[in-house]
């Protein structure tokens, strides 16, 4: 319901706005003479606009709306600065790129460029962490989370970061959600686990579930989450569904369903855990902090903020509360918690806010 109303309030602004923008952009033509044919036109294209926001996650909206942003600063500009022409040829030149809103055009192309670039440009992030636990030598876990395996990577670029991640000679492989979802074909789940299951680690690869990885937002989902679970077990790697594992006596991982599913409360999965041991959560998204700080966990691995795809997103969404860390690393007494920004991005292949990455994070005693 929230969804519906934030999506009709965004749709009737832009529908409003950007048929007075068109009203004003037709003037440039002999359009204006025909006030009919002028107000038919400006009410079809704002329509097209707001019909583009009807799926405010979607690419259509991002473009609108980044235009829409972009007016708005040149209708701030025209009440500041058409008053203050010095000559009637600037006059005139403002007045053009006023009403055509090809400032907007340009804008939103350099964006759009930036964003496509930036999404495939995959960077190493490492951690250098302490512990008062006693680990017996340092623990390498490298994290991949949010790939959504065919939004933007194809498997040879795939292929090219598990080998720079086998090179990390990590012990631990976590993969900490939306490794795929609805968009993911059964080949490419498929493939994609081979690839993952084939790195070499010391202790293992968990995986945990993102929202995405259950393939409920699709009508006709391409596998099931049995099947999912199947797949990477036949591969090697370990699902952990509110499941606990000792590693050794000196480490213990909890994994855990996601938040969008009925789950065991924290308190009651990890009570038999031996807390003289370093203990690692993984959990898709970054939630729960201070209760999980309380409860004992050393260090959480989570994802799914991917630091605000679109910038400002993940800003305003932290600013807000509707995420308790969009990105990076904190520290609650002795719990530390990482958000990754995930390796690639959902919905398209554009990422305007924050970078792609790995993470490697290396624990040492204190």
């Amino acid at each position: 319901m929230q969804y519906l109303l934030m999506a009709l309030v965004i749709c009737i602004t832009v529908g409003i706005y950007f048929y007075y923008f068109f009203k004003r952009f037709f003037t440039l033509f002999r359009l204006a003479d025909k006030p009919k044919v002028k107000k038919r036109c400006s009410l079809l294209l704002a329509l097209v606009c707001a019909a583009g926001c009807v799926w405010i996650l979607g690419l259509g909206a991002v473009l609108v709306l980044h235009f829409l942003a972009v007016c708005l600063i040149m209708d701030l500009l025209n009440l500041l600065l058409k008053h203050k022409m010095k000559s009637e040829k600037s006059e005139k030149c403002w007045s053009f790129l006023y009403r055509s809103g090809l400032i907007g055009v340009l804008v939103v192309a350099l964006v759009v460029g930036y964003g496509f670039y930036n999404i495939r440009q995959v960077h190493r992030t490492e951690y250098t962490l302490e512990t008062v636990k006693p680990l017996g030598q340092e623990l390498k876990i490298v994290q991949i989370s949010d790939l959504h395996m065919g939004t933007v990577m194809d498997m040879s670029k795939l292929r090219e970061y598990c080998g720079k991640i086998e090179q990390e000679n990590p012990d631990i492989l976590a993969l900490t959600g939306d490794i795929f979802d609805e968009r993911t074909s059964r080949e490419e789940m498929e493939e994609t686990a081979k690839l993952l299951g084939e790195i070499e680690t010391t202790y293992g690869i968990y995986y945990v579930f993102g929202n995405h990885d259950y393939n409920y937002y699709s009508i006709t989902p391409l596998y099931t989450p049995d099947e999912l679970r199947s797949v990477l077990t036949e591969n090697g790697i370990q699902v952990l569904e509110d499941d606990v594992v000792e590693v050794s006596n000196n480490l213990t991982i909890v994994g855990r369903k996601d938040a969008s599913v009925e789950r065991r409360e924290m308190s009651e999965l990890i009570s038999g855990v031996n807390k003289d041991a370093f203990v690692l959560l993984l959990e898709h998204q970054p939630v729960n902090l201070t209760e999980n700080a309380s409860l004992g966990v050393d260090l959480q691995l989570s994802g799914h903020t991917h630091a605000g795809q679109i910038w400002p997103t993940g800003q305003l969404n932290q600013l807000i509360g509707a995420v308790e860390l969009n990105y990076g690393w904190k520290k609650i007494d002795d719990f530390q918690v990482i958000v990754s920004s995930g390796i690639a991005g959902w919905g398209y292949p554009i990422r305007t806010g924050g970078h792609s990455e790995y993470v490697v994070i290396t624990v040492s005693e204190h």
